[in-house]
C-alpha cells in the first residue's frame, strides 16, 4: 500500500459523493414538483441501490476487504463530503 493508493481512493470516493448528492438534490427536484413524495423517495431509494451497486463495481478498490486502510480512507472523504455539501453549504446559501 503506498500514497498513490490513498489519494486516488480518496479522490475518486469524494468525486462520486459529489456525484450522489447532485442526484439527491435532482430526484428531490423532481419530487416536489410533482407533488409525490413517496414516488419520489422510492426513485431516491432506488437510485442510491443502483448508484453503490455501481461504485462497488468501478472503483480499483472493489477486490478490497472492508477494513482495507485504502477503502476506509475513501468512505471516510465520501462522507465527509456529503457532510459538508448537505450541512455546510446549505446553511451558507
Amino acid at each position: 500500500m503506498n500514497i498513490k493508493e490513498w489519494a486516488l481512493s480518496i479522490v475518486i470516493h469524494a468525486f462520486l459523493g459529489y456525484l450522489w448528492v447532485l442526484f439527491v438534490e435532482h430526484v428531490l427536484g423532481l419530487a416536489n414538483s410533482m407533488d409525490n413524495m413517496i414516488l419520489g423517495g422510492l426513485i431516491l431509494l432506488l437510485g442510491t441501490y443502483l448508484f453503490w451497486f455501481t461504485v462497488n463495481r468501478i472503483t480499483p478498490f472493489n477486490s478490497y476487504k472492508l477494513t482495507h486502510p485504502a477503502k476506509v480512507a475513501g468512505i471516510i472523504s465520501f462522507g465527509l463530503v456529503v457532510i459538508v455539501l448537505v450541512f455546510v453549504c446549505k446553511i451558507i446559501t
